[in-house]
């Protein structure tokens, strides 16, 4: 979503001087400049969910998205790792807040991400109420109204080769809440005990917080680094005078 929101911004132009199909330009001395990324970003669901823009333009996909490995650990109660997890329903978000500051070439947007799903592989021991949870098997989160905030900064990088000075990205610094309700669906979470497997689930979402607060720092990082490939992968043959015009 970041991404698409700042081609919306800069009108992407490339060496070869073109907009890809599916982008429309936002001009920088627009009025109602935030409105207007808003408004375009908002007509690129399809792109999002294929990374393909048109014309050769093809970042990764954000819908579906894939995690390797997400490591969850409070040092007393729970280790968990999550593994080979599938996340769809990307393209279903919300640009709550936006404001553009092109002099400091900085953007600063807030999102809602509706509807998630997470389908992949779990191995966890955890300690809940009167459970011990040793289980090894499927993994199913269904969790919405998940925010993102996104502060992105670009710094300008002259090369050597050709002369150019073209667009950089900083890491993005990526903060997420989850702002709405969270369904844990996992499978052999007691391994001699296969008919309490419904308690321990329902143990575990009476506060499925406990584990996704703890999952926080690994999911933040993923998506820092997603977004940030995303960006300069997309505007590396970019020079700033041809990514924002007036």
């Amino acid at each position: 979503m970041l991404i698409l929101t700042l081609l919306a911004l800069v009108g992407f132009v490339g060496v070869r001087g073109y907009l890809p199909p599916s982008l429309s330009v936002c001009h920088r001395d627009d009025p109602d400049l935030d409105r207007c990324v808003i408004a375009v970003v908002n007509k690129l669901r399809t792109n999002i969910a294929s990374g393909d823009f048109g014309d050769g333009v093809m970042v990764p996909s954000l819908d579906p998205a894939y995690i390797d490995r997400l490591d969850v650990d409070d040092g007393a109660n729970l280790h968990a790792v999550f593994k080979n997890l599938t996340v769809t329903g990307g393209k279903n978000f919300n640009v709550d807040k936006l404001s553009v500051n092109v002099p400091d070439k900085t953007l600063n947007m807030l999102i809602t991400l509706h509807k998630l799903k997470l389908k992949g592989k779990y191995n966890m021991k955890m300690k809940i109420s009167l459970l011990q949870i040793d289980g090894d098997g499927d993994a199913t989160l269904d969790i919405t109204d998940t925010k993102f905030l996104l502060k992105m900064h670009y710094l300008l990088n002259k090369q050597k080769d050709t002369g150019r000075t073209t667009m950089k990205f900083a890491p993005i610094d990526l903060k997420v809440k989850f702002a709405g309700d969270s369904k844990f669906h996992l499978t052999n979470l007691l391994r001699n005990q296969p008919r309490l497997n419904k308690a321990a689930n329902e143990a575990i979402n009476e506060s499925p917080e406990l584990i996704l607060e703890k999952a926080k720092p690994a999911v933040q990082q993923f998506f820092s680094k997603a977004f940030t490939e995303i960006a300069n992968g997309v505007m590396k043959e970019a020079e700033e005078e041809e990514a924002f015009p007036l």
